[in-house]
């Protein structure tokens, strides 16, 4: 059936549902627009407050935990001693004598592993420190944090400074943020000559030579690698539903019926009248009132009560024709 053959009724009702269609769909638009911007958001604060922690440990050389650590992770090196004594910061009051300490390192790469387990578990998103010359095999990028890593040279090789890039991982949002040595991590991945013989021993024993090798040689200002950030958000439809309540639906229910109500009475009717108008005249009926009589066509700006007067002018120049034929017959 072509659209010809339809009513303006459902003509209408179709433009009605192709506006809001179109509505829906420039209103998904813009939400994902935003989505994907306050993802981008979080992904960035999350980034940039994890390389301040690790910044912070640098600039201490490592963090130590007493008498407790991660046996996934372990530690970097430990510390055994005997009669260990906690003074106060001030005063140095002497709190309390202990007679066996066991204090643990954990290097920033250690620490930033073990504060993503506890975030992934608490809030279910996760981050980690990845290189392309990585330390642990834990560090070693994936397929997606691979290509971030290109990227982000790429662009710092061009004089972009923000270090970014982020994408769709399937489900996942994923977020890069330039890593950069400084200072502090020289220690550890800095020349032959920066690096601290014992660190160097600690890692050596931990990940073996191969690795530090890997891992280390490193200027200050180089890109060490990248703070890979994993968000699950919500999906954009669960989103937009939760948008949405009884006061949108009510809303839009209230349009409907405002725009039903001006199409029937403005135009359906109107024509529908019309069209009843131009069939009485065709029969000969010409004794019609379409309730335009006395206006003028040139003060009317309607479209359809201006096609009205000029079918209501029709009609009387048919009836002044058929009036002037009675005469002439007679």
């Amino acid at each position: 059936m072509g659209i010809k053959n339809l009513s303006i009724s459902q003509k209408v009702l179709i433009v009605f549902i192709i506006v809001v269609a179109l509505a829906t769909a420039s209103f998904l638009h813009l939400l994902d627009k935003n989505y994907q911007q306050q993802l981008i958001k979080e992904g960035r604060l999350i980034a940039q407050q994890v390389i301040i922690f690790r910044r912070w440990i640098a600039g201490f050389g490592t963090v130590w935990t007493k008498d407790k650590y991660n046996p996934d992770t372990g530690y970097l090196v430990a510390l055994d001693a005997q009669n260990g004594v906690l003074k106060s910061y001030r005063t140095g009051e002497e709190l309390q004598n202990l007679d066996e300490v066991h204090f643990y390192a954990h290097n920033p790469a250690l620490a930033t592993r073990e504060l993503s387990e506890l975030t992934n578990i608490e809030y279910g998103w996760s981050f980690k420190a990845v290189s392309d010359r990585y330390l642990s095999p834990t560090d070693k990028p994936d397929k997606w944090e691979a290509k971030a890593i290109r990227e982000i040279k790429k662009e710092l090789k061009k004089g972009n400074s923000s270090g970014e890039y982020w994408g769709w991982d399937g489900d996942k949002f994923r977020f890069a943020k330039a890593l950069k040595v400084e200072k502090g991590c020289l220690k550890c991945h800095g020349t032959p000559d920066q690096v601290d013989p014992i660190f160097k021993k600690a890692i050596i024993a931990k990940y073996g030579e191969e690795a530090f090798k890997r891992a280390s040689g490193y200027k200050e200002g180089e890109l060490r690698g990248i703070i890979s950030v994993i968000i699950v958000p919500p999906s954009l439809i669960g989103t937009a539903m939760k948008m949405v309540d009884i006061w949108n639906v009510l809303a839009l229910l209230l349009a409907f019926i405002i725009f039903w109500y001006f199409a029937k009475n403005e135009i359906i009717k109107p024509i529908e009248k019309l069209t009843q108008a131009a069939h009485d005249i065709s029969v000969g009926k010409l004794d019609l009132d379409l309730g335009v009589r006395g206006l003028k066509e040139e003060e009317v700006k309607d479209e359809i009560t201006k096609l009205a007067i000029a079918i209501d002018r029709l009609r009387a120049s048919i009836q002044i024709a058929m009036e002037r034929l009675r005469k002439r017959k007679k």
